[in-house]
């Protein structure tokens, strides 16, 4: 095992190299980034979402920015609002886990990040007082697995959990990480250590990227590459190469495929344990879980808070549409960024090569902006003002809208899509369509 305050694998391959970027950095808006040395092929991103189309306090919705979420825990997941108008998931709240389930194709390599903190005031689970860590197993913080039943031993990993008081591991009910043939959970932030990230104080992050060994993922080591990040204690991460990931049919709940079908947020949390008077109190927030699966899916795009990745404090992944060794097309995700603030754009390859940071700004106009009509003023001297050519795009009937909405849906091929004539069939035509249904 290696860990440092920043590692990559290392590999032969030549890291990205990004030229340049076109397009505005805006919240949802679709940018080109061109280079070269990015990848033939690029993630396979089967979930995103960061919870900005919901109303406090109101019941999460399945669809996503991208993907669907399976379904739900008997407790249904709800919006919640933030201070400055930020929009997360409470899926950890008091005695209740208010869980969120995404079920994929059978893989052997995932790549999953999410940003997750409790709110001020509120508490760890299984704990008597904000700001302290919980005595013993408290929170398995997201719980992929094979199949619904999976968490009772079935090829089922924590990412990560809070299992012994002491700190952060990768490890499962199975136990499938193992060590020279021993169940060994791997370690990925520890208080009081160099290695720990977790603060108290405002959101975290949290990314993983687990890939089995070839060919025989139960005899062969596989890779884990951990990375914890807050802007209190900067980015920390672990590599492991030295345990295998699956461990065969060991047990009653197991069987001998090895798979990961299935991911839940949260996965479990303690209530009713040795500080159950405080239950109440406790709550956890999650905001941009983005999920990719299969090969490549450790390729991504993010933007820091540094021009070398390694010294990042703050970092958001963006959602790749299209992706070549010169040229990728992505939707922007503001995460924890604001309007205006500079970041720097990285583009990491399958062997998790991160590129130099591209220096961009993030623009106060955002997919929302971009989908209101433009209402032009009218002059001071009276006279009729000048039309806008968003303005004067005429309302959808109820059958118009169906069809102008088939022809979006054909984006980049027709030019009925395009309405708001600016020659791309994008996201911005969605807004102008969306805007303009009587």
């Amino acid at each position: 095992m290696i860990s440092s305050s920043f590692l990559f694998a290392l590999s032969a391959h030549a890291a990205p190299s990004i030229s340049g970027v076109s397009g505005t950095v805006g919240n949802g808006l679709t940018i080109t980034v061109s280079g070269t040395d990015f990848g033939d092929s690029g993630p396979n991103v089967i979930l995103f979402d960061d919870f900005s189309r919901g109303t406090d306090g109101q019941t999460i919705t399945l669809p996503a920015p991208v993907g669907n979420w399976s379904g739900v825990s008997g407790n249904a997941p709800i919006y919640e609002a933030e201070d400055g108008g930020n929009i997360a998931g409470r899926l950890v709240d008091g005695d209740v886990s208010r869980q969120l389930q995404i079920n994929f194709d059978p893989v052997q390599e995932i790549f999953l990040s999410y940003r997750i903190r409790i709110p001020e005031g509120y508490h760890f689970p299984n704990t008597s007082q904000p700001g302290t860590f919980a005595p013993d197993s408290a929170w398995k913080m997201a719980w992929i697995m094979d199949g619904s039943s999976g968490y009772r031993g079935d090829d089922d990993i924590c990412l990560p959990t809070w299992g012994n008081g002491t700190y952060f591991s990768l490890i499962g009910n199975d136990g499938g990480i193992k060590k020279d043939g021993v169940a060994n959970p791997l370690q990925v932030g520890r208080p009081g250590t160099e290695n720990h990230w977790f603060s108290f104080s405002d959101w975290n992050r949290f990314s993983v990227h687990m890939k089995a060994g070839n060919p025989d993922p139960i005899l062969d080591k596989g890779l884990i590459f951990a990375q914890g990040l807050s802007e209190e204690f900067g980015q920390k991460t672990i590599i492991a190469n030295d345990r295998t990931l699956f461990d065969g049919d060991d047990n009653v709940n197991d069987n001998a495929i090895s798979q990961w079908t299935r991911l839940n947020f949260s996965g479990w949390h303690r209530s009713g344990g040795v500080n159950a008077v405080y239950d109440h109190m406790t709550r956890g927030l999650y905001d941009d879980i983005y999920l990719a699966t299969g090969s490549n899916s450790q390729a991504r795009i993010e933007i820091g808070d540094a021009s070398v990745y390694s010294d990042s404090t703050k970092l958001t992944i963006i959602t790749p549409d299209n992706w070549s060794g010169t040229s990728i097309m992505a939707t922007v995700r503001e995460g924890g960024f604001s309007e205006g603030e500079q970041g720097y754009l990285f583009v990491v390859d399958s062997n998790n090569n991160p590129s130099v940071g591209y220096p961009i700004t993030f623009s106060s106009t955002s997919e929302s902006d971009a989908a209101t009509p433009v209402v032009p003023e009218e002059p001071i001297d009276g006279s009729a003002p000048n039309p806008d050519p968003i303005s004067t795009t005429p309302g959808y009937s109820v059958s118009d809208f169906a069809n102008i909405l088939l022809e979006w849906m054909k984006s980049g091929t027709s030019l009925q899509g395009d309405v708001n004539k600016d020659g791309t069939v994008n996201s911005m035509d969605l807004g102008v369509i969306m805007s303009n249904w009587e």
